[in-house]
């Protein structure tokens, strides 16, 4: 009687935990992001843009450290990579916005070197430390070069002082981090080594980074050469075509992380494409993507965790059949399947449909091809949860979700639904 006692009030405490966390806690920043438009001292910076990424940071770091078992080095390492992001999303100095940019990225290999699951975490931290730092430094010399001779902040001086080598480097620093086809080799590698708050916090913020640092500098747009023109033609139809190429290489993989991992890049992709439409729309748009993926694919690296723990397998041959082992799990999963394959109304759909309809100038092949990127996203979310729901299980014995598990999962989709709201009401 008193042991029952004990794990109902237990229950109820931990309720109410994640009620004020989940709940409570999102309300209270809509308001904050409705009534408050922001404020400059010289130095801290905040606008939409900035509040809109923060709040997405805290619900990941939030999530993530909820999601694991970390030790006091591993907290405190999180903690410091959330400080960093913070200030990167509110400092209006150029310097040190890239400063603080590469130290979260420097902590990111950290973490990813001494908590990955395998030793192929060797291969895949350096693979992310060489493509992400490499790509930088061209970038970190030329604003050295112009922070003695320009007031660095992002409205201050025009790039175009330095030609059209500065906009090589600063699109190139930023499209590694985001990542576009391409550059993106890195990615599938950390992610597959990383343990679940590492992949929740590197595909839900860190890649964000980099379209936030896009935004930030496209105050240049106004007078472009045709050289400059040229180079962005070449990333635009990179990214119409590699989202294509990548939706194809999902269909066929067989590692369900590296799947996961893989559409993040289909997701960047599309959010590119808006913010190379130089329109009100189309960034808007990208931003609604990013906030999007920045809900989506957490929720979908801590399922499959729950499967790994499960199964101790990646292989889509292994885990299947879970619809017998665990009906509840399956219904959460397809949950997070239509919410990637960006079903109305969730968020993702929105940002889509602001998207495409700011890429109106698209001729009959480039609309072909966005058309066909779409119909590959369905079929291999829908593959996704098809194979892992239906099938022939090789565990038979029937397990249960717990407590804190639904609650999380269950909170999460309740605010990629109504998210929305603040960029409508806005």
């Amino acid at each position: 009687m008193v042991v029952g006692m004990f794990c109902f009030l237990s229950s109820i405490f931990l309720f109410l935990d994640y009620l004020v966390i989940f709940w409570v806690f999102p309300f209270l920043m809509f308001l904050v992001l409705y009534f408050y438009g922001g404020f400059f001292d010289g130095f801290l910076f905040s606008d939409y843009f900035s509040l809109v990424l923060l709040f997405v940071t805290f619900w990941v770091f939030i999530f993530s450290i909820l999601s694991m078992d970390l030790s006091f080095f591993s907290f405190i390492i999180l903690w410091l990579m959330l400080s960093f992001l913070c200030f990167s999303f509110l400092t209006f100095n150029c310097l040190f916005f890239y400063i603080s940019f590469e130290l979260v990225f420097v902590l990111m290999f950290i973490f990813l070197l001494g908590w990955g699951k395998t030793a192929e975490r060797l291969q895949a931290s350096f693979y992310m430390f060489f493509y992400t730092m490499v790509s930088s430094l061209p970038f970190l010399v030329l604003l050295v070069d112009l922070f003695f001779s320009f007031f660095m902040v992002f409205d201050g001086f025009n790039f175009f002082s330095c030609g059209d080598f500065f906009l090589f480097f600063m699109f190139f620093v930023f499209v590694v981090k985001l990542p576009l086809f391409g550059f993106h080799l890195w990615l599938p590698k950390a992610h597959v080594e990383a343990p679940v708050s590492g992949s929740m916090i590197l595909a839900g913020v860190l890649l964000k980074l980099g379209g936030y640092g896009l935004l930030r500098f496209f105050n240049l747009s106004d007078s472009f050469s045709f050289s400059s023109s040229f180079f962005l033609n070449y990333l635009f139809y990179l990214g119409l075509y590699g989202g294509v190429l990548v939706s194809l290489l999902c269909v066929r993989q067989m590692d369900l992380k590296m799947m996961i991992a893989y559409s993040s890049v289909v997701h960047m992709s599309v959010m590119f494409l808006g913010l190379l439409s130089l329109t009100f729309w189309g960034i808007y748009g990208s931003l609604l993507m990013m906030v999007a993926h920045g809900f989506i694919s957490p929720l979908m690296f801590y399922l499959m965790t729950y499967l790994y723990d499960l199964k101790h397998s990646r292989s889509i041959m292994v885990l299947k059949g879970v619809l017998l082992v665990n009906p509840l799990f399956c219904v959460l999963w397809f949950m997070c399947c239509s919410l990637n394959l960006s079903v109305p109304p969730f968020m993702s759909f929105y940002s889509e449909v602001i998207i495409f309809g700011s890429l109106v100038s698209f001729s009959f092949l480039e609309w072909f091809f966005v058309i066909f990127s779409c119909f590959f996203t369905g079929v291999y979310c829908i593959y996704t949860y098809v194979v892992v729901s239906h099938g022939t299980s090789l565990y038979s014995l029937f397990c249960f979700l717990d407590f804190k598990t639904c609650l999380i999962t269950l909170s999460h989709p309740f605010f990629v639904i109504f998210y929305p709201l603040l960029f409508f009401l806005s």
